[in-house]
């Protein structure tokens, strides 16, 4: 979806009921409303829901499963150095994974 599209799918309101209905605004977007909040018919800001990988590391945090300080370490994808592509032929480790699920070895 491009921006324009994304502004186009955009509930538009003003400073003013946002203050006035913050509370049932914030609800909307935790269930997937987006905003684009104006004041004087300037766009100023923009409501978005939760990213659902936040989520899911906010579940995992809470579950044990995951360690929040190890999140910290972890370096940023641009950080990330430079995949080189496998062999023409090779294939992907996911699939060597699936393959040995099927073949009851993992």
């Amino acid at each position: 979806m491009s921006g324009m599209d994304a502004e186009l799918s955009d509930e538009r309101i003003t400073a003013r009921e946002l203050q006035r209905n913050a509370a049932e605004v914030l609800d909307r977007a935790r269930n997937g409303q987006s905003f684009l909040v104006t004041r004087r018919g300037e766009t100023v800001a923009r409501i978005l829901p939760p990213d659902p990988a936040d989520k899911a590391i906010e579940r995992a945090v809470a579950a044990g499963v995951l360690d929040p300080s190890v999140l910290d370490s972890l370096p940023a994808v641009d950080e990330l150095p430079e995949r080189e592509p496998s062999e023409p032929g090779n294939r992907a480790g996911s699939e060597a994974i699936l393959a040995m699920r099927e073949d009851g070895a993992g």
